[in-house]
């Protein structure tokens, strides 16, 4: 093969490959705002909601709640209302503020005036709670219609699945999770656990993020953490040998999501330090920052 013959062969490889390179940074861009928009939906709905639950708890029960994000987390607020029974009776309820969190289950699950919620109905309203409160009965939303909707523009071809070449850069990296049957392809009810997992983080990061304790000014002027500040309650709880880090056995114990510590543990070496946490912040505030700005530049 001549020289003019191999150059303009790379050529012709450059440009096919050009539209394909294009295709997968817009496939990426896409998802990752439509995983923002369930985002801020999730927040904007379950915010006023969520936020009354937690201070009704944390009044009721002092120390022994916990800022719940996944259902097992929401499920150790039901063991807190019904004790040891298997279902919350109104009658049993401590406070006022605890009769009317029953009285709002009963209402939005529309159960009728029962006098006890089992523990998978409350999971149903749980649920609704942790997604932002969707409306319920015919006009409830399809929970995965967001999924489907990024599946249906990742699969170019058409053919109900996601080989190598449609992948965004996040299933990429979480392909052995994503891929439950390890057959190199993903279909939508796979991806539809991967964009639940995502958003799922994404809302658990953003709550630790504003949950974090303000930085002081030292003399210099300069903002920095002093003793106990810049960290968030659930770390100091969850730092049982208060070694000031969290390892990875103490983060299982408290039941956390598990892709969060990943995520937050920037060396991989299973310990969650002060400073990986707030360089984990940092990131994700730059990050929050430019996607805003790649917004507004649209």
């Amino acid at each position: 093969m001549s020289h003019t013959t191999y150059s303009l062969t790379l050529s012709c490889l450059f440009v096919c490959a050009a539209p394909f390179c294009h295709a997968a940074e817009e496939q990426d861009k896409y998802e990752e705002q439509t995983v923002n928009r369930c985002v801020e939906k999730a927040q904007r709905g379950g915010k006023n909601e969520r936020g009354n639950w937690l201070k009704v708890l944390e009044t009721a029960y002092p120390d022994k709640v916990v800022s719940a994000i996944t259902d097992e987390e929401y499920g150790t607020w039901f063991t807190l209302l019904a004790g040891k029974n298997e279902e919350w009776r109104r009658d049993d309820s401590t406070s006022p503020a605890i009769t009317e969190l029953f009285d709002k289950v009963l209402q939005r699950l529309e159960l009728g005036p029962v006098p006890s919620i089992k523990r998978d109905e409350y999971m149903r309203y749980a649920r609704r709670l942790k997604e932002g409160n969707p409306p319920v009965g015919a006009n409830a939303p399809d929970p995965n219609e967001d999924a489907d909707k990024v599946f249906r523009v990742l699969d170019r071809d058409g053919n109900g699945e996601l080989d190598r070449e449609e992948f965004t850069s996040g299933l990429k990296d979480d392909k052995l999770r994503t891929d439950a049957d390890g057959n190199g392809r993903i279909t939508k009810e796979e991806y539809r656990d991967y964009f639940d997992r995502k958003v799922t983080t994404k809302v658990a990061t953003t709550i630790a993020v504003n949950k974090g304790d303000s930085l002081v000014r030292g003399p210099d002027g300069k903002a920095r953490p002093g003793p106990g500040n810049g960290l968030p309650d659930w770390f100091r709880t969850l730092d049982t040998d208060k070694d000031g880090q969290i390892a990875l056995h103490e983060w299982r114990k408290g039941g956390k999501v598990l892709t969060l510590y990943t995520e937050m543990d920037l060396n991989a070496d299973g310990l969650l330090t002060r400073d990986e946490y707030l360089r984990y912040v940092k990131m994700n505030e730059d990050k929050q920052k430019q996607e805003k700005r790649e917004e507004m530049e649209k």
